[in-house]
Order: C-alpha cells, then structure tokens, then sequence
C-alpha cells in the first residue's frame, strides 16, 4: 500500500521532532553561565558564584531529563508509524511547541527559583508537553492502518502511566513551591521512578489481556 494512499510519509516529522528536541535541549545549558554582575576574583568568589548556579543546574537537569523521556518516549510511539495524517501531524506540533518552550520555563524558574509564578509556568509547560504525549499514543493507538503493526494495550498502559505520573508531580511541585518557595524543582526528581511505573503498568495491562484470550 502506498504512502499516498494511506496519508504522507513520516520522515520529515521525524527529522523536524529531532530537530527541536535537538536544539531544545542544547538551549538548556546556555542559563548555566556565571554573571557578569558578579565580581570574581579569588577561589571563594569562584564558589560563591557556582553556588548562585544550583537553582539553574536544578533545572537544566530535571529539564534535560525530562525532555530525554519524552524524546525517548516519541521515538518509541513513532517506531511504528509508517504514514501520517493531518490530525497526527496537528497533534505532534502542539508537542513540539511545547517542548521548544521548555528552555525559556527552564530559564524562568532557574532564574526566579522562588518565585511561584515561575514554577507555574514551568509545571504548566511540562503538564502541557505530558498532555500531547498522551494524545499522540492515543491517537496511534487509534488508527493502527497507520502503523506496520498495532500498538499493543500494555505499550498505551505504560506511556499513559509515565505522562499521567509527570502530570501529578507538576501539581505537587506547586503545592511544594507555595510551602517551600524555590524547592517545586527537586520534586521533580521522582521521575526517575518513571521507567518502573511505565513497566508495571504495561505488564498489567499484558497480563489482563492474556487472561482474557484464554477465558475466550
């Protein structure tokens, strides 16, 4: 079956996706530089001046990772697709709008750590990014005759539970950051449990579906 026939090829949102995550994620690392405002002279100025960067490393590093997830995450509902739509093309630049947004929230929340409105704006754009993650799978999920193969119900489980626990953490990272102004960050530490939720879901998921084939 052609391309023509079932929507356009894949290709060129694969290399545009790489591309922003690409320069998304180098985009991080630029707030990481010492002020010029700041004086250094001897050894103690130096690690004064690093230590007015942890907000900052904070953030790049929770927000490198996190844009790694769902680099890795995208890369995995896509290896799949062989055609796309228009509804799925629409879906995936809402995406990446939001991923190529993350280096300013980024930069924001280094900047203003304990300011909440910066950590708003941060967890909102992080909730926004999880939000059209989990459309994307949905809808590949959806329309398997875009696909080489169907996406299986534990491979939706899995994505769905990664997203679902990055979306709690953006609202309790709110709530810590109005208890505890300039922690709402380190919450987000806790996505290194993603990768067990994500496979303990998708066994379940497995699992009940074999239960129900045999029961059939």
């Amino acid at each position: 079956m052609s391309a023509t026939s079932t929507g356009m090829s894949k290709h060129r949102i694969d290399a545009l996706t790489d591309g922003i995550f690409a320069v998304a994620m180098t985009l991080l690392v630029i707030d990481l530089k010492i002020p010029e405002s700041l004086q250094v002279k001897t050894h103690a100025d130096l690690l004064n001046a690093l230590a007015h960067l942890i907000p900052k490393f904070i953030g790049w590093v929770v927000s490198f990772f996190v844009l790694a997830m769902f680099w890795w995450g995208h890369h995995r509902a896509f290896n799949t697709v062989r055609h796309v739509d228009g509804k799925l093309i629409a879906l995936n630049i809402g995406f990446l709008g939001f991923v190529s947004f993350m280096p300013f929230a980024s930069a924001l929340t280094g900047e203003y750590s304990r300011a909440l409105a910066s950590q708003v704006v941060y967890a909102s754009t992080m909730f926004c990014v999880a939000i059209f993650a989990q459309l994307l799978w949905r809808y590949i999920h959806r329309h398997p005759e875009l696909t080489s193969h169907p996406m299986t119900n534990g491979e939706l489980s899995g994505a769905r539970a990664r997203t679902f626990l990055l979306m709690a953490l953006c609202v309790v990272s709110i709530a810590v950051a109005i208890a505890i102004p300039g922690a709402g960050n380190m919450v987000f530490m806790f996505m290194g449990f993603a990768g067990i939720v994500g496979r303990k879901a998708e066994e379940r998921a497995n699992f009940k579906a074999s239960t129900t084939t045999l029961s059939v």
